[in-house]
């Protein structure tokens, strides 16, 4: 749960840096898409301007260089007034408002009709006729009266117009003779932009969905693989972590196991002697001193016991015995040893069990340890009168111990380094019973964890695989009762 929380806001920022980076990918590809389209447009339009000037030039070739040597036109167009006529023929064609015709300089000669104001031919303009090109030029808003001395309405008045400048030369001479410019009304080739326009307008949608959708999808999956591969490197970095962890702390254990197998050989030779002291001043005192000494001979026997057991425990360990209990025996045991405990601290101590299973002697002695050791914390840090809980549950191929007690929980500064070695919230604790317990858990192939800790107490888990699910029908060897051995 606390792995899906540290997750969820990076899962949040991968949507975020998704979500920008195809929107800046969108917004450069329709960029791209809407510069091409309108060079593509103004490419178009001069394109279809500059057709109808080709058509105009081509008449005018045709009526000045025809093959009846009987034409008026067949002569020189050197005469400003063949010229004329030239292009008044020309002007018969449809749509032509007026004419005006130029010299070869560019200089203003004539217009037909009488109405057409004078004009100038641009420089630029003049540059390409003298090269026997026509040159065209469309206004969407042109305004008539500059060109058309009797369009006086009220705000003038604004209509397409299409100037088409046309060179003038005669067949044997291809130099420029002059220049007439034909004034043509532009509604037909407004209409015919209009509709040029809508359709790139549609085009360029239909490419922008096709390549954005496109483009989305491969962005999308890339991001995705990128982030896959960084959740996977996340979690296995995650785990070196946990496994460095784990083998400091089995390091530390282990050191500790030796520490405590050291002290057991050193203690047992001395225990004895002051047990056999204790036993034999103890029977001898007066009535006043009955209850120290004996307090004073259960502690030494428990301690006995408690050397006895891990003595006993760490033979088996080196030993061919074998012989398993079932989960029943084992919940016997456990209730066996830790009811005096709990009666002692006036705590009720209740045990649950459900399900079956059997363990080897070996798993079962290291069970009782990490057992035993969690009842007794938590019958410390439950209230008298209170309750702890121990639950075996058996059921598909596990095994699940649950102690619950009922003190006041634990703080986040106490979770956090629950497992380590040398550190104990209790007054003359060491720390290690809980860090030994982890160990002893993953080297049974079990989990031990703190389940949940609240004001009402703590929950500790202990998960482990079982051997066999169906209990034997017999037991070939038990372990005896002895008083608690937990690991403070």
């Amino acid at each position: 749960m606390e792995k899906q929380r540290q997750l969820q806001p990076r899962t949040v920022s991968s949507r975020r840096w998704l979500a920008l980076m195809v929107s800046l990918a969108l917004a450069v590809l329709g960029g791209a898409i809407l510069s091409s389209v309108w060079l593509l447009r103004i490419q178009l339009h001069e394109s279809i301007a500059d057709h109808d000037g080709q058509l105009l030039h081509a008449v005018s070739l045709l009526r000045q260089m025809g093959n009846d040597s009987a034409t008026e036109f067949a002569g020189s167009l050197a005469d400003p007034g063949e010229q004329l006529d030239l292009i008044l023929n020309i002007s018969r064609l449809q749509g032509v408002i007026g004419i005006r015709l130029f010299s070869p300089a560019g200089h203003f000669v004539n217009a037909v009709p009488a109405y057409i104001t004078e004009g100038e031919l641009p420089p630029q303009d003049l540059t390409i006729l003298q090269t026997l090109k026509p040159v065209s030029h469309y206004y969407p808003k042109g305004r008539l009266e500059d060109v058309d001395l009797l369009a006086d309405a009220p705000g003038g008045v604004v209509t397409p117009l299409l100037i088409v400048n046309v060179p003038l030369h005669s067949k044997d001479q291809p130099q420029l003779l002059g220049v007439a410019q034909f004034i043509l009304q532009g509604e037909t080739l407004s209409h015919a932009f209009v509709e040029l326009d809508r359709k790139l307008a549609w085009l360029a949608v239909l490419v922008f969905l096709a390549s954005g959708g496109l483009l989305t999808v491969a962005l999308t999956f890339a991001f995705r693989k990128i982030n896959r591969a960084n959740r996977l490197l996340a979690d296995r970095t995650a785990s070196l972590l946990q496994a460095n962890q784990e083998l400091a702390l089995a390091a530390k254990t282990s050191a500790v196991g030796a520490v405590a197998a050291h002290l057991i050989h050193g203690l047992k030779n001395p225990l004895s002697g002051l047990q056999g002291f204790v036993n034999h001043h103890g029977a001898g005192n007066g009535s006043a001193q009955d209850t120290e000494w004996t307090e004073a001979v259960a502690t030494t026997q428990r301690m006995q016991n408690l050397i006895g057991e891990v003595v006993r425990i760490l033979g088996e360990q080196n030993t061919m015995a074998h012989y398993e209990l079932s989960l029943d025996e084992l919940a016997e045991m456990i209730a066996a040893r830790m009811t005096p405990v709990a009666e002692k601290l006036g705590v009720h101590l209740a045990t649950k069990l459900e399900g079956s299973g059997t363990f080897s002697n070996r798993e079962a002695n290291l069970v009782v340890l990490i057992l035993e050791n969690l009842i007794q914390n938590a019958l410390q840090a439950t209230p008298k009168d209170k309750s702890v809980r121990l639950s075996l549950v058996g059921s598909n191929g596990t095994v699940v111990f649950e102690v619950q007690d009922e003190g006041s929980g634990l703080t986040e500064s106490v979770r956090e380094r629950l497992f380590t070695p040398c550190h104990s919230t209790k007054d003359g604790g060491s720390g290690i019973g809980l860090a030994i317990s982890k160990q002893l858990a993953t080297h049974l192939g079990g989990t031990l964890d703190l389940k949940k800790s609240t004001g009402a107490g703590c929950v500790f888990r202990f998960a482990l695989p079982l051997a066999s699910e169906n209990p034997p029908p017999r037991r070939a060897e038990t372990i005896a009762g002895s008083s608690p051995a937990g690991l403070s």
